[in-house]
């Protein structure tokens, strides 16, 4: 079973994949609506690949500037990032992403969890 079959066979998952270095989705798993809609499917990674992108551009800005002076932090690499609003949640952690549905999840926490054991 791939790390993507895992994924989806949690409850309320309905899609979960990996987004290549070029910021596409490399490859993906999906489950019920994501099926029958294949434009949502396509939205949805999509818009995982854009935010990350966007992320980590921004993250990249805020280094130049903080590390112009005394700061040397850092905000990179971007490690991972969420999104909920109506009933879905976005999880990426890495390069693999997940969405699901919020009313089936447990928590936040459990997806990211479930997410970090794939990545492993």
């Amino acid at each position: 079973m791939s790390k993507f079959d895992e994924l989806v066979a949690l409850d309320g998952v309905l899609m979960a994949g990996r987004i290549g270095p070029d910021g596409q989705v490399a490859e993906s798993k999906t489950t019920g609506f994501y099926f029958e809609n294949p434009t949502a499917a396509q939205m949805a990674e999509w818009f995982c690949g854009a935010i990350t992108a966007t992320l980590g551009s921004m993250a990249y800005a805020i280094n130049v500037v903080n590390q112009s002076g005394f700061d040397q932090t850092s905000w990179l690499p971007v490690k991972s990032w969420a999104f909920t609003g109506g009933d879905y949640v976005i999880a990426v952690r890495g390069d693999l992403f997940v969405i699901a549905e919020r009313a089936k999840l447990g928590s936040l926490d459990e997806l990211d969890r479930a997410v970090a054991k794939a990545q492993s």
